[in-house]
């Protein structure tokens, strides 16, 4: 009779199909619950958002001081190259096939310089990589925020990543030969509905990167954005970059048009410098053409007889 009946101190013998049923049974319910929460999309962020408003205009040094960006507004698909009067610096500029990076297109470097010192100096973690607004970067460099804005802006993205640069001159704390793009990627994200770009990425190159990261950048009036000859953009940048707080700096006028990156011949460039003394566009700064053809450069004085610099210098 006891062999018949299993004592109460005794386990069953385990079945092996009925284990193997409630394993699949708890996997299956596991599964359902993690198929209810969205998966991590980015598990860490590696790109700097570009979003301060309150902020000043900043370029970079390097490029203010050497002619990188092409005066031309039609497609220019020349090789260019630049030396420092003592021979000792120089850039080589190759366009791709969609042309030579201008100066027009060089707002998109100003902007991003400017937003990541914003950030730089507020204590927000940055990176080489910066997405920004397609409508932020529009309106604050003075464009259309029509469809032509935002084409222009996408063809300014493909100049900038297709223009090859070959230069020893300095950013950071290297002096070596480097061959790079203006910019190393860019990728574009339009709405989901409209199909309109609405923000872009852009991973700037190592080479500027290392210009912002130790500084090498200078304030500029935002009616920089209001010159419309990428002649005059050029005169400012220079005049920016080297009167600094002097009262007057002068230079020949042979080197400022090597200087400019102007492909007209000097006889052409001494024209257009005439003009843009004449039209005295230029924020802050007023040049002169001299009698022996050297030309200087002057803060302007405004109302109260106290040059541009200064007020800057002293303005909270």
């Amino acid at each position: 009779m006891s062999d018949l009946f299993v004592q109460e101190d005794e386990q069953p013998e385990e079945n092996p199909l009925l284990t193997q049923l409630q394993a699949i049974s708890q996997k299956a319910k596991q599964r359902r619950t993690e198929s209810s929460i969205a998966p991590i999309k980015n598990p860490q962020r590696d790109f700097f958002v570009a979003d301060f408003v309150d902020y000043t205009f900043k370029d970079d040094v390097a490029t203010m001081d050497a002619p990188f960006f092409s005066l031309s507004t039609k497609t220019d698909r020349n090789i260019f190259r630049w030396e420092s009067p003592d021979a000792r610096r120089y850039v080589e500029v190759a366009p791709s096939a969609f042309g030579r990076a201008t100066m027009l297109d060089k707002d998109v470097l100003i902007f991003l310089a400017s937003q990541v010192t914003a950030a730089r100096n507020a204590g927000v973690d940055i990176s080489r990589t910066v997405r920004f607004v397609a409508h932020d970067f529009l309106v604050s460099t003075n464009r259309d925020t029509s469809r032509n804005g935002y084409k222009g802006l996408k063809d300014a993205l493909t100049r900038l990543r297709g223009t090859t640069i070959r230069t020893n001159i300095r950013t950071g704390d290297r002096e070596i030969t480097q061959i790079f793009g203006l910019i190393e990627s860019a990728q574009i994200i339009s709405a989901e509905r409209s199909g309109r770009m609405s923000a872009v990425e852009v991973t700037l190159s190592e080479w500027l990167w290392r210009a912002l990261a130790s500084f090498e950048v200078l304030s500029i009036d935002e009616a920089y954005f209001r010159l419309n000859k990428p002649l005059e953009r050029r005169l400012y940048e220079i005049a920016r970059k080297h009167v600094g707080r002097q009262s007057k700096w002068q230079i020949s006028l042979e080197t400022l048009w090597k200087k400019s990156g102007s492909l007209s011949p000097l006889k052409k460039f001494k024209h257009q410098l005439k003009q843009s003394i004449a039209d005295d566009a230029l924020p802050g700064y007023s040049y002169q053409l001299n009698a022996d053809d050297s030309v200087s450069c002057v803060p302007k004085k405004n109302a109260a007889g106290v040059d541009e610099l200064t007020r800057r210098l002293v303005q909270p």
